[in-house]
């Protein structure tokens, strides 16, 4: 338990203070590769219900989804569902959950989740092709990585970062009017 809250408290350490986060993200101490290790099976397992559920109720993508698809570069767009719901999911782990509110990854603002190949997208924007992009940006990444390991490396963003200033959204905000 006080390793938890230390770790914590350094994690915390790190949005907060005025550091060269770049020079973290690329030598992480310690304490956060353990804390994010420690919480990556919970975190993996929400990843892959999430996919799931998308790749079992989701759409394929159209045919002008698909162009968008083929100029992100993704090399599988046809393993790709779009799963269009009211609300996006949420972590049901306790500390998955407390740590998205902390993040800024549970806004209410939030238009569209990706996992892998499931992209998670409210009904309200399901005509939104620059979300559309950015979601697809996001498969990209997964296929590049792994989804294992871009789960790894978001947690990580996440603590160092932020969610709006972490290199993987940023990379997606970045291009998303680049392929409609």
């Amino acid at each position: 338990m006080l390793k938890r809250i230390f770790s914590l408290a350094f994690v915390t350490l790190l949005i907060g203070g005025c550091i060269n986060r770049d020079e973290i993200y690329a030598n992480p101490p310690k304490e956060l590769i353990d804390y994010v290790d420690e919480i990556l099976p919970a975190a993996e397992q929400f990843v892959y219900k999430n996919e799931r559920e998308a790749l079992e109720n989701g759409t394929k993508l159209n045919e002008k989804q698909m162009d968008i698809a083929l100029k992100v570069g993704i090399k599988h767009p046809q393993k790709v569902r779009l799963y269009y719901v009211d609300r996006l999911p949420f972590p049901e782990d306790q500390e998955l959950a407390t740590l998205a509110k902390k993040y800024g990854y549970s806004s209410p603002f939030m238009a569209a989740y990706t996992y892998g190949y499931g992209i998670w997208i409210k009904r309200s924007e399901s005509n939104n092709q620059v979300l559309l992009s950015h979601e697809l940006i996001h498969v990209r990444q997964a296929e590049e990585m792994g989804l294992k390991e871009q789960t790894r490396q978001y947690l990580l963003q996440l603590f160092i970062y932020g969610y709006e200033n972490a290199p993987m959204e940023i990379e997606a905000y970045n291009e998303e009017n680049k392929y409609i």
